[in-house]
């Protein structure tokens, strides 16, 4: 990778431009362009959860796994479990990249991850601390190796 910078006067005070050139989009390209996109928000450390009688914040590094059926979602925490409504994607986009979607219905906290083994059907299962496991589908088992460094 080379890095070039050039200063450009017809710019504004605080405005930065980035232009990124390849032969072609690779995954290296795609995740040059999310770190950027991600660049300057602020990771968010409190996650509000409404329940049915309550509005509770939870730590997200708190969070170990987030499971839905339908539109009803459970957290499992360190402490305990909570029941909320919403959608997985909208939860995910509220998270820090420690959070990865490993089926439909999951998404854990790499953090928690001890060891992804293979299930009694062969499927994937990731094994996490407190005694909790996830199926991992085999579309989601590709990003969830990237991210591992495998």
């Amino acid at each position: 990778m080379k890095i070039n910078f050039h200063v450009d006067p017809a710019l504004k005070q605080d405005e930065v431009e980035v232009d990124v050139r390849a032969v072609k989009d690779t995954e290296t390209v795609d995740r040059l362009l999310k770190y950027l996109n991600d660049f300057g928000k602020s990771e968010r450390i409190l996650l509000p959860i409404k329940t049915a009688d309550r509005i509770v914040t939870v730590k997200c590094a708190d969070i170990v796994k987030i499971e839905v059926q339908s539109t009803s979602l459970t957290y499992s925490t360190t402490s305990g479990v909570l029941k909320s409504t919403g959608r997985l994607y909208q939860v995910l986009a509220s998270v820090n990249d420690n959070f990865i979607q490993v089926s439909r219905h999951a998404a854990i906290n790499l953090t928690y991850l001890e060891a992804i083994e293979v299930g009694f059907a062969g499927n994937m299962v990731a094994s996490l601390k407190h005694n909790l496991k996830a199926d991992v589908s085999r579309h989601y088992l590709p990003e969830l190796e990237r991210k591992l460094g495998l």
